[in-house]
């Protein structure tokens, strides 16, 4: 083991550490919420129980119809061995600061510098957008992120088989990780042509093919026999109402399409997806394939919080970003060998701002605040503990990921019967349009005359079913 390693060693160790610690907290203290992290706890507590796939709280019972992520059966056996929402906080922690040593191992044998690759794996570990997509709840398609960097450093050193199962993973983790797998097979097929290396472009081109005959096998006939299909295309509707219609709008009304991406939102997006990497992924058009599928699910959407940088949604960007920069890198590297070292230090200036200026765990903006505690948290960890493990219970949606293990967990005014626990934070009417569609619901269920409530500090209102 190389002193390059045993640094990345730390570095990875102390990702896990503080952002792996952050996202545990954020649970404990009643930060997750009903989306996400709670229906994939119910869906690995059904799973176990034989009710494959299964939850109560999204609009399709089998959650592969919402999306469709195979890769979560992988997943039921560590869930197994702890049954709590911790245990998919940690192998999502694990997963991503794991990622850090492929992109190393890549880094070198592409840039034939070691130096060089534990830069770039450092400035992985300090991408902003990796933070948040780990910080926020639990999501399959994180897992994209490492399964990708693996994948193309087994394609690499030219292990094909390897590398092909890694990449048919890492088209597991959602329905729209697999037009990026597709499309990281053009990207390595535009390898092949140029280097004229005969196995990239045969690889290359199967693997795209493969993948948009998957996708669309995926979309047209999985998603929709488990009860769903592309439910989030409503997103896209100022676009087309399907698929097909958007595509002839791109001709069509090419001024749609202008206005849904020149706007500053949107540019700031991309901004901040590109400076903590000195824009060197963009040093190569070649790497647009890397980057288009992810960029224009993100761009296109007039959904603000899918191209706000702050959740999840950059998850299916960021392992091909980091291929592409170190391509950029390799371009600029041999463009300009006098300027190595002013290439070096122009890329940590832009890995460091970036992380100063746009990571939820900077300096300056970490919440601090979850390493104390207040009343409003421990009161909601009493309460919780009032419910029987067997009980069905309705209840707010930052105390659902707590009471999910259990066939019957709901999110207030979602619930298809009356349930034996309803949980209300009385400060927060998320769920409800108004005070008075809220004040309603609490009537519907004490009018039945067949609950007690608690109220406790004239905030939280627990209704429990009389025996």
């Amino acid at each position: 083991m190389t002193k390059y390693h045993k640094y990345l060693i730390v570095a990875m160790t102390a990702y896990f550490i503080l952002i792996g610690g952050v996202s545990l907290l954020r649970h404990y203290n009643f930060q997750t919420q009903t989306w996400d992290l709670a229906v994939f706890v119910q869906v690995m507590w059904n799973t176990l129980d034989g009710r494959i796939m299964i939850n109560n709280l999204e609009d399709v019972p089998n959650t592969l119809g919402v999306h469709f992520s195979p890769i979560l059966f992988l997943l039921v056996p560590f869930y197994a061995l702890w049954k709590s929402p911790y245990a998919l906080l940690i192998i999502q922690s694990l997963a991503l600061a794991l990622g850090a040593w492929p992109l190393f191992e890549l880094s070198k044998k592409i840039l034939k510098d070691a130096n060089w690759a534990l830069i770039i794996s450092i400035a992985y570990l300090l991408y902003p957008a990796l933070h948040w997509s780990n910080i926020y709840d639990f999501h399959p398609v994180t897992f994209l992120v490492p399964l990708l960097l693996t994948a193309f450093y087994y394609l690499e050193i030219e292990r094909w088989l390897l590398s092909t199962l890694l990449f048919t993973l890492a088209s597991a983790t959602r329905e729209d990780s697999i037009l990026v797998v597709a499309f990281a097979g053009l990207f390595i097929l535009a390898r092949g042509v140029l280097s004229k290396h005969k196995n990239y472009k045969i690889f290359g081109a199967t693997l795209f093919a493969g993948g948009m005959i998957y996708f669309l096998l995926t979309v047209k006939l999985l998603m929709p026999l488990m009860g769903g299909g592309l439910l989030r295309f409503d997103r896209y509707a100022h676009l087309g109402s399907d698929a097909g219609e958007v595509a002839l709008n791109i001709f069509r009304k090419p001024e749609k399409f202008a206005q849904a991406i020149f706007n500053w939102e949107k540019v700031g997006y991309v901004f901040w997806l590109f400076l903590p990497l000195a824009f060197a992924p963009l040093l190569i058009l070649k790497n647009i394939f890397l980057i288009a599928p992810g960029l224009i699910e993100n761009v296109l959407t007039d959904y603000g919080f899918q191209f706000s940088g702050l959740y999840h949604y950059d998850s299916v960007l960021i392992g091909g970003i980091f291929v592409a920069t170190i391509f950029g890198i390799k371009r600029a590297l041999d463009r300009w060998p006098k300027s190595q070292d002013l290439i070096k230090k122009v890329f940590l200036i832009a890995v460091f701002m970036g992380f100063i200026l746009r990571s939820p765990i900077n300096p300056f903006s970490f919440p601090y605040e979850f390493l104390k505690s207040n009343e409003h948290w421990k009161m909601l960890r009493e309460i919780i503990k009032i419910v029987p493990l067997g009980a069905s219970v309705t209840a707010y949606t930052n105390l659902v990921p707590h009471l999910s293990n259990r066939e019957h967990a709901y999110m207030l005014g979602r619930e298809p019967f009356m349930t034996d626990y309803v949980l209300i934070d009385g400060g927060d009417y998320f769920g409800f349009k108004t005070p008075s569609d809220f004040e309603n619901y609490v009537d519907s269920y004490m009018k039945t005359g067949n609950y007690d409530m608690r109220v406790i500090k004239d905030r939280y209102f627990i209704m429990i079913r009389k025996i």
